[in-house]
């Protein structure tokens, strides 16, 4: 059996007559070349073995741009920042759960402190977990890769929910904001002091007048003082009467608006200048000096408390017992000058 040698067409023969693009094979027998006729199949296996090695290079290619191996300057630049973002987004939710969390905390003590101590009702969970309109209101995220679809989602979830936590404690706040300054207000106009700093020597109620000797309604108690003992507004208001009247003599009237309430101070001395109808005053300010004008058995002040409909109180039920003028004088001129310390001025504001 003779051995056959395939040998390469580049190889360098010593006939020189051999086609260079033929292959050719040595017989030992014959000490001869001899030339290998090529066939189809001989064609086709090697155009397959082409195309195979195609196809594995153009995977690999495809492979190493997917792996990053080979990207353009701008690609890395861009996979770079999208880490980056991805990374923010991250740090970002995590901030808003932090914040949304602390909402919660002001949403609980808006319901079981605030409403509670102003006697407001409670916002409900159903206004509190209310949700976004329409069936998917996220849908524009569809159609982006799963991991991004599901970061940005989860975002825009955490922002909408920041922003109805928000806004509704905005409102929930400005609503006991403005029931927490009526209150102030009203507080500031509710008749809480003595007007002047003298025993009550007559209650409200029945009594036997001492000028018209006949029982009837007192409408108000009697301070005894000393003519021209200053009287104090017991509560801020506005002056609505400042006149001589037959029975009560010099009289002021100061309604009190806020807290519903009219007070009266009668059987004065003196009425400044600066008490006039419509002038504005705050409690503890001097609005008059004691006397025996009208109908009057000796230097006292008449003081009422009534309703603006002008039905009449007890006044015993508005009197805190140990503020006298001048107590409520050393407790405001103490709270001016603490103002004033707090605020770093220089001076405490007068007392009234």
């Amino acid at each position: 059996m003779p051995s056959w040698h395939t040998l390469p067409h580049r190889t360098r023969m010593s006939a020189p007559a051999m086609d260079r693009d033929q292959t050719y094979v040595y017989d030992p027998e014959t000490c001869s070349f001899k030339e290998v006729e090529t066939t189809w199949t001989d064609w086709a296996a090697r155009a397959g073995q082409i195309a195979g090695l195609a196809v594995i290079l153009t995977g690999l290619l495809f492979w190493g741009i997917d792996q990053q191996w080979i990207a353009s300057p701008s690609e890395k630049t861009l996979r770079v920042e999208n880490t980056a973002l991805e990374q923010q987004l991250d740090r970002v939710n995590s901030r808003m759960t932090t914040l949304s969390a602390r909402l919660d905390t002001l949403a609980k003590k808006d319901r079981t402190l605030y409403r509670r101590l102003f006697q407001m009702k409670p916002i409900s969970e159903d206004v509190r977990q209310v949700g976004v309109g329409g069936a998917d209101p996220y849908r524009q995220f569809d159609e982006l890769g799963a991991d991004t679809e599901a970061l940005l989602k989860n975002t825009a979830q955490q922002l909408d929910k920041l922003e109805r936590q928000m806004s509704l404690q905005k409102s929930s706040y400005k609503e006991l904001y403005s029931v927490a300054k009526q209150r102030q207000d009203r507080l500031r106009q509710l008749p809480a002091i003595r007007p002047a700093n003298g025993r009550v020597v007559s209650n409200y109620g029945m009594r036997d007048h001492p000028i018209l000797k006949v029982r009837k309604m007192h409408e108000g108690i009697d301070f005894l003082l000393k003519r021209g003992t200053p009287v104090m507004a017991t509560a801020e208001g506005v002056v609505q009467r400042a006149e001589h009247n037959p029975g009560y003599g010099k009289v002021i009237e100061v309604k009190h608006p806020e807290s519903e309430y009219m007070t009266r101070y009668a059987h004065l001395s003196e009425i400044p200048d600066k008490i006039y109808r419509g002038a504005e005053v705050q409690r503890g300010d001097t609005i008059g000096y004691s006397g025996n004008s009208g109908l009057s058995t000796g230097p006292h002040l008449h003081y009422e408390v009534r309703r603006l409909d002008g039905s009449a109180l007890n006044p015993m039920r508005f009197l805190m017992p140990d503020m006298s003028p001048e107590s409520y004088r050393t407790l405001e001129r103490r709270t001016q000058q603490y103002r004033a310390s707090a605020g770093g001025s220089a001076s405490p504001a007068s007392a009234r």
